[in-house]
């Protein structure tokens, strides 16, 4: 049996089913980092080592890649090993952030959050590339409030736009790849009961895009477009995500 290591940095969020529904029908086992429980210093980091190890997640959370705890500090090591291994790596939202970073990247803060549906601009390479290519409806659901730099060695896949507190709009990077290493600044896990489960435990991230945004209309507003477009992107990203595991690609 194959062996994925899941990285979880916050208790909600989570792999969700879709993605635990293909990796076990793929025979994947999976094991669970749980870097949040080590809150509030985050100083353990218990993965196993690499040499059996087929996939690394490592999911979204509240903390940012530029924290100085050491769980992340180690988390940047075994993610940049990894992919220099040629090991299929996927970085969600934090993860992304740290797997960029941890690749010579940059990480800052946008000026803005989002929380919600929000196109992608995708490259000419990620049009090209085997299993970014899946995600033939540029729309995905966000939670972020930083944004990383293209590393050097990596590709640019998509861009998007964030609408600032200050009214103004700012280019960021939304996906890149290094190697079958795949960073992601957006939740391609992401389920409808997920989402309702955010919406209940982490409402009050709503408040952080700012005044130009009623919390209560964003959440209603989130929940009403994801619905409609669950189906879609479920198939979408189980699609990218066999791909990736499949690593078709130097």
């Amino acid at each position: 049996m194959k062996k994925a290591v899941v990285i979880q940095h916050h208790r909600f969020e989570t792999l969700g089913s879709n993605f635990i529904s293909i990796l076990g029908e793929l025979e994947y086992e999976i094991t669970t980092v749980p870097v949040f429980e080590g809150e509030p210093d985050f100083a353990d980091f218990d993965a196993p080592g690499l040499d059996g190890v087929d996939l690394i997640i490592a999911l979204g959370g509240p903390m940012s890649a530029n924290d100085g705890y050491t769980a992340l500090q180690r988390e940047m090591e075994y993610l940049r090993t990894a992919a220099e291994m040629g090991r299929p790596v996927l970085g969600i939202c934090l993860g992304a952030q740290l797997l960029a970073r941890a690749l010579g990247g940059s990480v800052e803060p946008t000026g803005g959050y989002q929380f919600g549906l929000r196109k992608l601009w995708v490259s000419e390479e990620g049009h090209a590339d085997p299993a970014f290519s899946k995600i033939a409806i540029p729309l995905v659901p966000t939670l972020h409030g930083e944004r990383f730099s293209i590393p050097r060695g990596a590709v640019r896949l998509a861009e998007g736009f964030m609408l600032r507190r200050d009214g103004r709009y700012r280019r960021i990077n939304m996906a890149f790849r290094y190697r079958k290493a795949y960073g992601v600044q957006f939740e391609p896990q992401l389920t409808l009961e997920e989402l309702k489960v955010w919406n209940r435990e982490l409402a009050g991230d709503y408040e952080l895009m700012g005044p130009e945004f009623d919390p209560a209309i964003e959440a209603r507003r989130n929940l009403r477009e994801f619905t409609g477009f669950a189906s879609a992107h479920e198939a979408q990203m189980g699609a990218f995500l066999r791909e990736v595991l499949r690593g078709n690609y130097a």
